[in-house]
């Protein structure tokens, strides 16, 4: 239950985001293309075997985009561009609705912190202006590990209090 909890706190923290970004987009007339107001939306959802991230990039060229995970396995980033060109080239006068986003992006997707993932098996696939990132779980158990702690003689380590 409190998973749950945690999840629907995250969407609607994310959600309010969106939508005041949207809101002052809209206040100021910034152009599409400004970095901060342009994220994909995103799912992360379990499998049985994987974790899978499903980052929604419709016009996106598979070329202008790069997945990269954290080196912690606890993050993942997604960074590209979707270009205007040869979308509509005619002159706009005024816009009445923008709701289409273009020029750089990057998303950082937080990994579930109760699941490892295999970092050499991770594969991405992009159809249909969806990016899905498919990330196995890794058979490695996580877990702590006790260090003992040894009694050191002589002068090799000298107290500096």
């Amino acid at each position: 239950m409190f998973k749950d909890y945690e999840d629907l706190v995250k969407q609607m923290e994310f959600e309010m985001q969106r939508c005041s970004a949207e809101a002052m987009r809209r206040f100021l007339e910034i152009p599409g293309g400004a970095r901060e107001f342009w994220l994909p939306r995103t799912d992360v959802y379990e499998t049985e075997n994987d974790v899978v991230a499903r980052i929604e990039l419709a016009g996106i060229k598979k070329e202008s985009l790069s997945v990269i995970l954290s080196g912690d396995r606890r993050s993942l980033a997604i960074r590209g561009t979707r270009g205007e060109c040869n979308i509509d080239k005619r002159k706009k006068i005024r816009y009445y609705q923008l709701e289409v986003y273009f020029g750089p992006f990057e998303r950082i997707v937080t990994l579930p912190s109760d699941v490892s993932v295999d970092s050499e098996n991770l594969c991405a696939t992009y159809k249909d202006g969806f990016l899905i990132v498919t990330m196995p779980k890794s058979r490695e158990a996580q877990t702590s590990r006790n260090i003992p702690i040894e009694e050191q003689d002589g002068e090799e380590f000298e107290s500096t209090a």
